[in-house]
């Protein structure tokens, strides 16, 4: 009976694990399908965002879950953290949402416009997404670029200096 619980759990997981797998995969191949179909550049989307919203973008997003790629851009104004989606076919922001922040954001010398530039320059590619982080106290910029070779590369720039400190081949995205 145990033997029999334990090889149908690990079956389960098996499943799990397989259709978790597919849905990553199936990710991946949505960023690239929306990739294809912009329109907008990432620079021109963050310009729409800053504009909507008033403050520094901090990340952007593409996503084409729904047969229509949209940014995502994320605009902090003070302790407020605005979403901006913006059409990367149209450019047109087609809406918004606000949430306070209780935590104050880090200042960063570099724009994140600018970070992507510095990223481009090492990688020519598309935008995919790019996201202001910390890696071991330091302010950076993570930039997922899909090359000109459709390879998924990630290029980490220094959020202060502009610099790029790192770049390498993502086939986890």
């Amino acid at each position: 009976m145990k033997t029999r619980f334990n090889t149908l759990a690990a079956a389960g997981l098996a499943s799990l694990l397989a259709v978790s797998g597919y849905a990553l995969a199936d990710n991946g191949q949505q960023k690239i399908a929306a990739v294809a179909q912009t329109q907008v550049t990432p620079a021109q989307a963050i310009a729409a965002a800053q504009k909507q919203a008033g403050g520094q973008a901090t990340e952007i997003q593409l996503k084409g879950k729904y047969g229509t790629p949209v940014y995502h851009v994320e605009v902090r104004n003070g302790q407020q953290e605005h979403t901006v989606y913006v059409d990367a076919v149209s450019g047109k922001v087609v809406g918004s949402k606000a949430e306070t922040e209780w935590k104050p954001a880090r200042k960063a010398a570099v724009s994140l416009g600018r970070a992507i530039q510095a990223a481009q320059s090492t990688v020519q590619g598309r935008v995919m997404e790019a996201e202001r982080d910390s890696n071991r106290g330091q302010l950076v910029y993570k930039v997922d670029i899909l090359g000109t070779d459709n390879v998924p590369h990630k290029v980490i720039v220094d959020a202060n200096s502009g610099k790029v400190l790192n770049s390498f081949v993502d086939y986890d995205d």
